[in-house]
C-alpha cells in the first residue's frame, strides 16, 4: 500500500502536467485566431505561424518558471527585499507604453476569471494541501499552483516570443477563458488524485455565535465609532492588578474646570484595553518589524494620556492614533535607499515623546507634523536627484519623440480587440495624483510601490520612481487611469491600526463563548 504523498510528492506529480496544461491554452489562442475570420490572412501567416514555430519554446519557458515559482514557495523563501541588504543601485528611466499596461491589464483579468470560474475546485484543493502540510484549520493558502502562479508562467513564455508586445496581450487575453476551462479541471483532478492516496482534506472552523456573544458580535458588525463600549467589557482581573512601567497614577491637572475629569487612574478595564490594543497592534502582520519596537516604547505614553483624555476613547482619529498610523505608514512606504534616514528619524521622535513626562495630544500632532515635514524634505531631495530623468522626459516630449503611445495596436485586426469601453474615460476611476502621493500599482508583470516625483500638467506625462528599486518610470496619465480602473493601481495612505487591533480584541473576547461545529 503506497504511503501518504507529501507536499513535494503533489508538487512533483503537478509539474509533469504542467507541459500539457500550456499546450492546451496554446492550442485554444491558435484556433481562435485562425477562426476570427478567413479575411485575417496576415494574421494567419504572421502570428499564427510565428506561436506554431515558438510552441516549444513558450510551453519550455512556461514550465520553468513554474517549476522555480513552485521551488521557491515550497522553501519558503521571501520575495521581499531584505531591509537589511545596501540600498540599491539607482536604475535607469524606463519609459512605460500603453501596450505594456495592456499587457499587465490582460495578465490581471486571466487570474481573475480563473479564480472565478475554477472557485470551488480551488477551494477543496485548498483543504487537502493544507491537510499535507498539517494546516488542518486551513490558516492560510498552501497550494502553490494557484491562478496567478500558472497565468504569469504562460506570460513568461508568451513575452519570448517575436511578437509585438500588443499581440502578446492579445494572446493573453484569448487564453484566459480555455486557461480557466483547463485548470478548473486540473484542480479537480488534483484534488481526486490526493484523495484517492488518502488525503483527508482539512476543515474551515466555524464560529457559531451563542447568546451571551450577541452583543459583542452586534458592536463588530455595526461598527463602534469609539473604544469605550469595547473597554466596558474588558474583564475584570481577580487579583491585584501588576502595575505596567510609565502607569503610575497621576497627579490631578492644575485647571480641572478647563479639561474634562479623568478617568479613574487605576482603571483595570481601561488599562487591560490599551494593553490588548498594543499586542494586537504590534502583531498585525502588516506592520514593518522597525517599527515593533516602536509601538512598544509607545505603550505607556499612550495609556498616561487615555487616562487624561477622555478623548482617547471617543475617536480613532485622535492625535495619539494618527501619530501611531503615521509612523507605521512612513516605514511602510518608506524608500530603500532612504530606510535608514527614516527610521533614524522616527526613533527620534518616539523618543522624544516618551521622555517628556509632560506630552499631551498637542504633542503627538507636533510630532505627525515633522513627519509630514520630513517626508516632504526626501522628496525635494528625490525631485533634485531625478532632475536627468526630468530633463530626458521634458526632451523627449517638446521632440514628440517619447515611446508611450499606443504604438502597436493598429496592427491587431479590430475582430481581435476587446469590446468593452475603455474603463480609463470613467471620471470616477481617475486617481488623485501630485508630487509625492504613494500608490501600489501593477507594472511590467509586478506589483510595485511608486511615489510621484513629477509631472507635465500640459502633455500629461508622469515620472514616478520604484521606491524598492529606485527605479525611474515614465507614463501617461492615461495609462495610470486605466490601471486603476481595472483596481491595478491604489492610492496608498496611512490605515487605522488601532480600529484594526480594536476587532481583534474584540474577537477574542467573543471567542472563548463561541461555540465551534
Amino acid at each position: 500500500m503506497n504511503s501518504k504523498p507529501t507536499l513535494l510528492d503533489f508538487c512533483d506529480d503537478e509539474l509533469l502536467r504542467a507541459p500539457l496544461t500550456f499546450d492546451l491554452a496554446v492550442d485554444a489562442v491558435i484556433d481562435r485566431w485562425r477562426n476570427t475570420t478567413s479575411a485575417l490572412r496576415r494574421l494567419e501567416f504572421e502570428a499564427v505561424r510565428v506561436v506554431q514555430r515558438h510552441r516549444t519554446e513558450l510551453v519550455g519557458n512556461a514550465v520553468r518558471d513554474l517549476r522555480s515559482t513552485v521551488a521557491a514557495e515550497v522553501a519558503g523563501r521571501q520575495m521581499t527585499a531584505d531591509p537589511g541588504q545596501p540600498a540599491p543601485r539607482r536604475l535607469e528611466l524606463s519609459l512605460i507604453e500603453d501596450d505594456e499596461v495592456s499587457a499587465d491589464i490582460e495578465i490581471s483579468r486571466s487570474v481573475e476569471l480563473i479564480k472565478s470560474e475554477a472557485e470551488a475546485e480551488l477551494r477543496h484543493l485548498l483543504t487537502l494541501t493544507s491537510a499535507l502540510v498539517n494546516d488542518l484549520n486551513v490558516s492560510r493558502d498552501t497550494n502553490p499552483f494557484r491562478p496567478d502562479s500558472f497565468v504569469r508562467s504562460l506570460w513568461q513564455g508568451v513575452s519570448g516570443m517575436p511578437l509585438s508586445r500588443a499581440l502578446q496581450a492579445a494572446f493573453m487575453r484569448d487564453s484566459a477563458a480555455p486557461l480557466a476551462g483547463i485548470l478548473r479541471q486540473g484542480y479537480a483532478s488534483a484534488a481526486a488524485r490526493l484523495e484517492e492516496r488518502g488525503i483527508t482534506p482539512a476543515k474551515y472552523r466555524t464560529i457559531v455565535p451563542t447568546s451571551s456573544t450577541r452583543f459583542h458580535l452586534d458592536w463588530q458588525s455595526h461598527g463602534s465609532r469609539n473604544l469605550t463600549a469595547l473597554r466596558d467589557s474588558m474583564p475584570m482581573p481577580l487579583d491585584e492588578l501588576i502595575p505596567i512601567p510609565g502607569t503610575e497614577p497621576l497627579p490631578a491637572p492644575m485647571a480641572p474646570a478647563a479639561r474634562a475629569a479623568p478617568p479613574v487612574p487605576n482603571d483595570p478595564q481601561l488599562i487591560e484595553l490599551v494593553r490588548r490594543l498594543f499586542v494586537e497592534i504590534r502583531q498585525d502582520p502588516k506592520l514593518p518589524k522597525p517599527a515593533t519596537a516602536l509601538m512598544m516604547q509607545l505603550q505607556a505614553s499612550a495609556l498616561r494620556i487615555a487616562r487624561l483624555d477622555p478623548q482617547m476613547l471617543e475617536a480613532y482619529e485622535h492625535p495619539v492614533w494618527r501619530f501611531i498610523d503615521a509612523l507605521a505608514f512612513a516605514l511602510e512606504v518608506a524608500p530603500a535607499a532612504e530606510a535608514e534616514r527614516w527610521l533614524t528619524h522616527c526613533r527620534q521622535l518616539v523618543d522624544h515623546l516618551v521622555h517628556d513626562s509632560d506630552a499631551d495630544a498637542a504633542r503627538f500632532d507636533w510630532a505627525s507634523s515633522r513627519l509630514l515635514a520630513f517626508d516632504r524634505h526626501l522628496l525635494e531631495q528625490a525631485v533634485v536627484a531625478s532632475q536627468p530623468d526630468i530633463a530626458r522626459l521634458q526632451s523627449a516630449i517638446d521632440s514628440a519623440s517619447m515611446p508611450i503611445d499606443v504604438g502597436t495596436l493598429d496592427t491587431i485586426p479590430a475582430e481581435l480587440m476587446p469590446t468593452d469601453s475603455d474603463p480609463a474615460s470613467t471620471a470616477a476611476h481617475a486617481l488623485q495624483l501630485q508630487p509625492g502621493t504613494r500608490l501600489r500599482a501593477h507594472l511590467k508583470g509586478q506589483w510595485r510601490m511608486l511615489q510621484v516625483l513629477w509631472c507635465d500638467p500640459i502633455d500629461d506625462h508622469w515620472l514616478l520612481r520604484d521606491t524598492r528599486t529606485d527605479e525611474a518610470l515614465a507614463l501617461r496619465r492615461r495609462a495610470l487611469d486605466r490601471l486603476a480602473a481595472e483596481n491595478l493601481a491604489q492610492l496608498l495612505r496611512p490605515r487605522s491600526l488601532v480600529r484594526a487591533a480594536a476587532s481583534q480584541v474584540l474577537q477574542g473576547i467573543a471567542a472563548p463563548a463561541a461555540a465551534p461545529r
